[in-house]
């Protein structure tokens, strides 16, 4: 495998995919679960002893081969965002689809794979033109010379920049390193010296209005409520399972809140009266 020739081959793949898919925003951000939704099925479940922040799997759903990605919601939302892009590479097949342009592929590893995916999601969170813009307009508005940065204004950049595009620590630090705006040698400073810089970007994530580290615990799977009320209001599944899966969404009796709601407003319209 040519690596140069897949990197080469990456952008043109994600122009041909913005164009079949109508992806008109160049800054996806958490728009990007919207988009996943689109395409394949999606859970959304904590999982706090789980390393992995979401995988990809196929299985058959009424005759048919049907994709499901799922999303670890008890990780922070940038890594949420990230997992995303990196599923939907799985499921829009980039892969096959950059091989295809390239004439070096054969035959992919799993970890082959996993890199060329890794590299899509980036490139598509963090378009290079849009990344190299907001780096060096931070830097302008920060007042430093890129000739003489510190290892703390430049992490004041990154954290800056994980805000701009919703993105992990890690995925900054490799994107600057793929659009030349740091050497590799200082991309290697900013991996290894993690009991200083972890320290920094918590401090700095402070000074801007950032999402990054919410962990949403967010439990659902898209048009599971409207589902639930079909299955039950035509007696498809017993009470117990549908109760269980209620329990395990959190998916709260509409019609009960709704019903609790009015008969507070009529008590207190009463009291009024009274």
């Amino acid at each position: 495998m040519d690596w140069e020739q897949i990197v080469e081959a990456i952008p043109a793949v994600i122009a041909q995919i913005r164009t079949d898919y109508i992806l008109n925003n160049n800054t996806i951000r958490d728009d990007i679960f919207g988009i996943l939704e689109k395409y394949c099925h999606v859970i959304y479940y904590p999982l706090e002893n789980e390393k992995n922040c979401g995988f990809h799997t196929k299985r058959f759903l009424n005759g048919k081969l049907e994709d499901f990605v799922y999303i670890n919601t008890a990780k922070p939302i940038a890594d949420q965002v990230f997992a995303a892009a990196h599923e939907l590479g799985h499921v829009w097949g980039v892969a096959e689809k950059v091989c295809a342009k390239t004439s070096t592929c054969g035959s992919l590893t799993e970890q082959e794979e996993e890199l060329i995916i890794n590299r899509f999601a980036a490139e598509l969170l963090m378009p290079e033109d849009e990344f190299k813009k907001t780096f060096h307009a931070h830097m302008k508005e920060l007042h430093l010379d890129p000739t003489q940065i510190t290892l703390e204004n430049l992490i004041r950049v990154i954290v800056m920049q994980m805000n701009d595009f919703m993105v992990p620590y890690e995925s900054v630090r490799r994107r600057l390193i793929e659009t030349g705006i740091i050497t590799s040698g200082v991309g290697s400073i900013l991996d290894s010296n993690q009991t200083v810089i972890y320290p920094l970007i918590k401090a700095y994530s402070k000074d801007v209005n950032t999402m990054l580290d919410k962990i949403t615990g967010k439990k659902t799977i898209p048009g599971l409520r409207s589902l639930i009320e079909y299955v039950e209001n035509n007696n498809l599944l017993d009470q117990y399972t549908i109760c269980k899966i209620k329990k395990d969404f959190d998916i709260d009796d509409v019609n009960g809140i709704a019903n609790k709601t009015f008969n507070i407003a009529a008590e207190a319209y009463a009291d009024e009266e009274n």
